[in-house]
């Protein structure tokens, strides 16, 4: 999101609205919000500026261009998940991007897979471009007839253009198989000079002597492609991150390819592929993948999860039978997920009441296992998965129910993307919903909606040609017109030169009078671990900012009525008098340090040694205790606590010094903080984590800790209610 690219139809965009302005709503209402998404994904970003487009759009693809320690050239592993159906892992170990999904460090994998029927073939989804030159050695890659593109992201756009490159002169066109907002990726990117050119897909779109070696192709919902002895079914998927996302089923397996839903990033060592170890091995990088990229967009989600939890104990046909495999016998995995891969029929096979929203397109059958665009294949944790993501939408859906914040905003090429998934996994922590709305698919009237039912807001665009992109200033107008002065707010954006985007958003809503939860975000070019972790910090703050109003709402309501407050419990009197010791936790992530204080502490295993820490979910410092996290545990002296609980309990804006006039050293072992006016210091490393309600608990094995005073006693935390600290 740094620069800008012309936008096309503007003008018929605009008659369209003035001709739905007179039709009759009811009827055309649908039918227009459709048509609405549809234009806007047919064009880039506009700004009206085209004096600078030539520079900005150099300098945008100068940015994404990979260096030589990006790429990747390893092999990938290959795995026969069937006998026509192989799928081609790209591990990945270390941590190469700081999006917030990738936070866990657990490293990641890019998966591709090639289905071959009896007469023809088909590539399924693309990877990223550090793996380009890997994908298009792939044996028999250029052979295949179909190239299905089920996220065309402008940077997998090398290992497509890799993969049509492979293809043998005269060979017969490929196919590329991708939706309608997907096709309009690919041909800016074969469009010269502008931000998502990529020259390598140019020329290897067209051959030496000028003709085309690929064309393109936009699939419809159930559409269906014939591969031979089996057919390959398509349905679209979109979502505000992804709004080019799409399925594909192979009908004869009954396996389904879901890009970026099912996803985990994580890498397995060795060469397994699939869910060895099943949910007890990776439910964690799945709920976390989860948590950042899919909770946000939970009323996205809901449509095809309840027709799953809705299900019976019975095929997709009704019969109660599971699919069979490839050789005509019952698959022993079909044999035991019939329940939940019954539902999954149906909900391809277009039973249920239709949605009002775009859901997608239903298959005849039941999948037997998840082909996901990163983390391990799924086949041993079907059901559990999709009982997991049932419960969490669900509860996800409930919190909005209550209170929700908005994201709106609207990326060319990602960065802003990805600070409003970071903020948005800010808000989630602290338990309020966040919904995560692109400006580019909306009205105005959309819009409107929207503020009406969330409790706060924040804003974000890129700076393309030196201004707003056209969708942000349509959906700032209508916020300035209809928005509500009280409700918090904030705004962030990315850029490539001179970002005055964030300053003129800033500027119009302070003059409208709103009041403003974080200060102003900015990312030149892509954001860097220390602005998502900012982002997220800011959304944590945007939230709290939203429940104090609310809580004040709930006592002005009670104080109108005549009722007092109610005294403390005897169950939260009770609970508060269990006491612990009073600490600092001390951690780091990448250069970033962050503490907090804590009593909730307790020893949990002799041998080997090791305590758990119970975390607030809306606590910043919850982001960087993830599985193989390092963190030390201050254990703080009676009498010598007062300095360390005044600088740990005073507010902190988003990035600020955690620390303050606190005599800090820090440990040679792992890197964080030693408050040196502790009595001890232990050194920890995360082994696992639990959910509690509004709290993660956190085990730690201890690796080695230090008496700083022999003499002192450990400070106690003592509470009257166990409602509260």
């Amino acid at each position: 999101s740094t620069t800008g690219v012309g936008r096309q139809n503007t003008t018929r965009a605009m008659h369209a609205r003035d001709a739905r302005a007179t039709a009759p709503r009811a009827h055309c209402a649908r039918i227009d919000r459709t048509r609405i998404r549809r234009r806007a994904t047919t064009a880039a970003l506009k700004t009206g500026r085209e004096s600078s487009a030539a520079s900005d759009s150099k300098r945008a693809r100068d940015a994404m261009q990979l260096t030589p320690a990006d790429v990747d050239a390893a092999p990938p592993i290959a795995c026969a998940l069937s006998p026509v159906i192989t799928a081609y892992v790209f591990k990945t170990r270390t941590r190469r991007t700081f999006e917030v999904e990738y936070g866990a460090k657990r490293g990641s994998s890019e998966n591709a897979y090639v289905a071959r029927g009896a007469s023809k073939s088909c590539a399924l989804d693309c990877v990223d471009s550090r793996h380009a030159d890997a994908y298009g050695a792939i044996a028999g890659i250029g052979d295949v007839d179909f190239i299905a593109c089920l996220h065309a992201a402008p940077r997998r756009m090398d290992a497509l253009a890799a993969a049509i490159a492979a293809r043998p002169a005269g060979a017969e066109c490929v196919e590329v198989l991708c939706s309608n907002p997907g096709a309009q990726v690919i041909q800016q990117a074969l469009k010269a000079n502008n931000p998502l050119t990529n020259e390598n897909l140019i020329a290897a779109w067209k051959g030496a002597d000028g003709k085309l070696r690929a064309r393109l192709r936009v699939v419809k919902n159930n559409e269906k492609i014939d591969l031979g002895d089996r057919t390959l079914t398509f349905t679209t998927a979109p979502t505000p991150r992804w709004p080019d996302l799409i399925f594909a089923r192979d009908d004869a397996s009954g396996m389904l390819f879901t890009s970026k839903f099912f996803s985990a990033h994580v890498a397995s060592e060795g060469d397994d592929v699939s869910d060895v170890g099943g949910w007890e091995a990776f439910g964690e990088d799945w709920r976390y993948f989860y948590d950042c990229l899919l909770a946000p967009m939970a009323k996205q989600v809901a449509p095809v999860l309840s027709r799953m939890n809705s299900s019976s104990e019975t095929g997709a046909d009704g019969d109660g039978d599971a699919p069979a495999s490839e050789n005509g016998a019952q698959s022993p995995v079909a044999q035991k997920k019939v329940g939940v891969l019954g539902a999954i029929g149906r909900l391809f096979s277009g039973g249920g009441k239709a949605e009002e929203r775009i859901v997608p397109a239903t298959y005849d059958g039941v999948a037997a296992a998840i082909c996901p665009a990163h983390g391990p294949i799924i086949q041993s944790s079907v059901t559990e998965v999709f009982r997991e993501y049932t419960m969490w939408t669900e509860k996800q859906i409930a919190s909005a129910s209550n209170l929700e914040i908005a994201v709106i905003y609207a990326s060319a090429y990602g960065n802003t993307g990805a600070m409003a998934q970071a903020i948005a996994r800010g808000i989630s922590k602290t338990g309020i919903a966040a919904e995560m709305f692109n400006c580019e698919l909306a009205t105005p009237d959309e819009i409107s909606q929207l503020l009406k039912r969330c409790s706060g807001f924040c804003l974000g665009a890129p700076t393309l040609g030196g201004t707003l992109p056209t969708p942000v200033q349509t959906a700032l107008g209508a916020i300035i017109k209809d928005g509500d002065l009280d409700k918090p707010c904030g705004v962030f954006g990315s850029f490539g030169w001179s970002g005055e985007a964030v300053d003129m958003m800033e500027k119009r809503l302070k003059d409208g009078g709103f009041k403003f939860a974080f200060d102003p975000l900015r990312c030149k070019f892509k954001p860097t671990a220390e602005t998502l972790q900012l982002c997220e910090e800011s959304g944590t703050d945007l939230a709290q900012a939203v429940r104090k109003l609310e809580r004040r709402r709930q006592v002005l309501e009670r104080k109108s009525v005549g009722k007092a407050d109610s005294a403390v419990s005897d169950t939260a009197a009770a609970v508060g008098r269990i006491v612990g010791s009073l600490c600092a936790v001390t951690t780091k992530s990448e250069d970033t340090q962050s503490a907090m204080l804590a009593s909730w502490v307790s020893q949990a295993s002799f041998n080997p040694p090791a305590l758990t820490v119970a975390v607030a979910k809306e606590r910043a410092v919850e982001s960087f205790l993830m599985k193989g996290g390092k963190f030390n545990l201050n254990v703080l002296k009676e009498g010598g606590e007062k300095d360390v609980m005044k600088a740990l309990l005073k507010p902190f804006k988003p990035g600020e010094n955690r620390f303050g006039d606190l005599d800090v050293s820090i440990s040679e072992n792992n890197g964080c903080a030693i408050v040196n006016q502790s009595l001890a210091c232990i050194e920890c490393s995360v082994t696992q984590r639990m959910e509690a309600g509004d709290h993660w608990i956190v085990l730690a094995e201890v690796e080695s800790g230090s008496l700083l005073d022999d003499v002192g006693v450990t400070s106690i935390h003592h509470r009257k209610s166990g409602a509260s600290y």
